[in-house]
C-alpha cells in the first residue's frame, strides 16, 4: 500500500497548517514514518501517519509560541502562595496524557485503541 500522506495531502487534510512551510511538514511526516510499522496499521497507515504528524506538528508550534503544555506532569500551581502540585503518572496514562494534549492526538490515540495489543509496537 503507498503512503499518501505526504505534505500536500497533510494540508488538505489539516488546513490549519496551510501555512506551515512543506519542507517542514514533511520532516514530520518523516519522524512519524520512524515509529510507525505499516504492518501495524494496515489500512489506517497513511491516517495513522498523518494524525501522528499533525500531533508533533502541533506540539512544536506550540512550544515555539512559548506554550510548554501541561505534559511535564503538573496538575497544578499557584503564583503569589508558591503553590505546586504534580501529578503521579503510570507508563499507560503519561502515554494517554501525552496524546491527549492536542486533538490529533486524541485522535491518533483512538486508533491505537482500536487496534488492540497490536499498536503497541506503533
Amino acid at each position: 500500500m503507498a503512503l499518501t500522506c505526504g505534505p500536500t495531502e497533510f494540508k488538505a487534510r489539516f488546513p490549519e497548517f496551510s501555512t506551515i512551510d512543506d519542507s517542514r511538514v514533511q520532516i514530520f511526516i518523516d519522524d512519524s514514518l520512524l515509529v510507525l510499522k505499516e504492518a501495524t496499521w494496515g489500512t489506517l497507515y497513511s491516517l495513522a501517519v498523518c494524525y501522528l504528524t499533525a500531533h508533533y506538528l502541533a506540539l512544536s508550534e506550540a512550544s515555539s509560541n512559548g506554550d510548554s503544555g501541561s505534559i511535564a506532569g503538573i496538575a497544578s500551581q499557584a503564583v503569589d502562595g508558591t503553590s505546586i502540585s504534580f501529578n503521579s503518572f503510570s507508563p499507560t496514562s503519561e502515554t494517554k496524557a501525552y496524546y491527549n494534549s492536542t486533538q490529533y492526538g486524541q485522535r491518533f490515540y483512538m486508533m491505537i485503541r482500536s487496534l488492540g495489543v497490536m499498536a503497541a509496537t506503533v
